[in-house]
Order: structure tokens, then sequence, then C-alpha cells
């Protein structure tokens, strides 16, 4: 894991004052690029495809992306890294709390893939593929396809969590697992050899700190976390259960997480 590490130099209080500024809106810290004249919708998601509550909000994203004339930047970040940086220890809450797995594991495998319409199931083994195994290959790989065939995107992403919390219930770090995802995502084999090369390379390890940084330093910890924009106006949302508020937030319809 690449070295995020949490700066302790202010006492706690005022860390944590810090903290609910912050999260008030009281600072902001925008992203790299950002533009508030801007009067188009505008969505930033960072996301880590090893997380199941995240693939239901990449598919809403996707399915509203012309239906409310959105533009989607993707952010591919290292979750281990990210909750780590923020001080969220999120794999050791659920180790440590039995009811929040179980809730957790239940929720997964009988509501979430149901109402949102996609193949989602808990993993026989979530604990080991999320805090053992991790995210970093895989993410290094979201971020090579993202510079070097961004149109492949979505349909990398969507593989990777087929993949990993589809029935298949499979692993997706090792190069052969990337490999098989690329191959469904519609990549040639000269492509996803490129990016495979490129995921070892400093520029793409770097890019991926660099995005988990800057969401840490925005406000975010965990992931999905999405910075919608609309000229001045920016609302962060965590989570994929927010979307009809963002409807109500920025004037839009909202039709369920299918819409027809």
């Amino acid at each position: 894991m690449f070295g995020l590490i949490l700066k302790k130099s202010m006492p706690a209080r005022q860390t944590f004052n810090n903290n609910l500024r912050k999260c008030s809106g009281l600072t902001t810290v925008p992203s790299k690029g950002g533009n508030t004249l801007d009067n188009s919708f505008k969505v930033e998601f960072y996301f880590d495809t090893i997380s199941p509550y995240t693939w239901p909000a990449f598919e809403v994203l996707c399915r509203y992306k012309n239906r409310w004339n959105m533009n989607i930047v993707w952010k591919p970040v290292f979750m281990g890294g990210l909750v780590t940086a923020a001080g969220n220890p999120f794999v050791e809450s659920l180790a440590g709390c039995t009811n929040k797995a179980q809730y957790m594991f239940k929720d997964l495998d009988s509501r979430v893939g149901e109402f949102f319409e996609i193949p989602l199931k808990t993993k026989e083994d979530p604990i080991t593929h999320i805090g053992i195994i991790g995210s970093l290959a895989q993410q290094r790989f979201v971020t090579a396809v993202l510079q070097n065939y961004p149109d492949k995107v979505e349909g990398v992403c969507r593989q990777l969590w087929l993949r990993s919390w589809g029935p298949e219930d499979t692993t997706t770090h090792r190069p052969e697992d990337l490999i098989a995802v690329a191959e469904k995502a519609g990549l040639s084999s000269e492509e996803t050899e490129i990016c495979l090369q490129s995921m070892k390379s400093p520029q793409i390890k770097e890019l991926l700190k660099e995005t988990t940084e800057e969401a840490v330093d925005r406000g975010a910890f965990g992931s999905p976390t999405m910075f919608f924009h609309r000229g001045s106006k920016e609302e962060m949302i965590w989570g994929s259960d927010r979307f009809d508020m963002v409807a109500k937030l920025y004037g839009l319809q909202w039709n369920g997480p299918k819409p027809e």
C-alpha cells in the first residue's frame, strides 16, 4: 500500500473542528482544474471497484447521464489508502461488530441488487477480498484504462463488479483476472497489454495516489463519494441512496434507480 499518512500536527479537538467546518461547507477544497463559472451539470465520481455499494451508484449515474445531461468525471481511488488517511477503519469496524457485518451482508445479498436491478451478491469471503487482497492492482488498471482508452472505462468497471460481486464471485487482482475483465469490456489484446504495462508505470501509480489524496482533502471518507456541480453550487454526496435528494437539490426529475 502506498504511503498516505494522516498527519497529527494539531490537537484532537482542533482537527475535529476543522473537519466539521469542511463537512458543513465552511471551507472548500476544490478539485484540481475546477471551474465554478461553468453552468453545465457535472459530477466528479470518486470510486473504488472493490466497494459493493459503489456499484449501484455507478449504474445510476450511467443510466441518468443522458436524462440529466450530466458530465461524469471518473476519479478512481484506492479505498485502502483513502479510509486510512480519513481515519475511517472500515474493515476493522466490520470485523469488530458482528451486527454491522451481518446487516451489511444481508442488505447486499437480498435487497440492494434487487432494488437497483443489478446481479449483486455477497461474496463468500468479503473480508479477505476487501481487507487482505485489496484493490490496488485493479484500481491501477482502471486508472490506466481511463488514461489510455477513456471510452472503455465504464465497461471495465462494470465487468470488475460483475466478476467480483456478481454470481461469479471470483478474484479481480491477478493479471489473468484483468485480462478476462478487459476482454469482456471490449478491449483488444493490444489495448489490454498496453493497460497492463501502463498500470505498472510511476505515472499511473502517482496519479492514483494523487486522486486518493485529493478525495480525502475534499472531505471523502469512503466510496462512492460524489461532487455534483452546477455553476457555483456544489454538493458532496456519499453513498448510493441519495439520488432523489440530488434531483431535488438541482431541480431534476428522479424516476427511480432504473428509469424506463
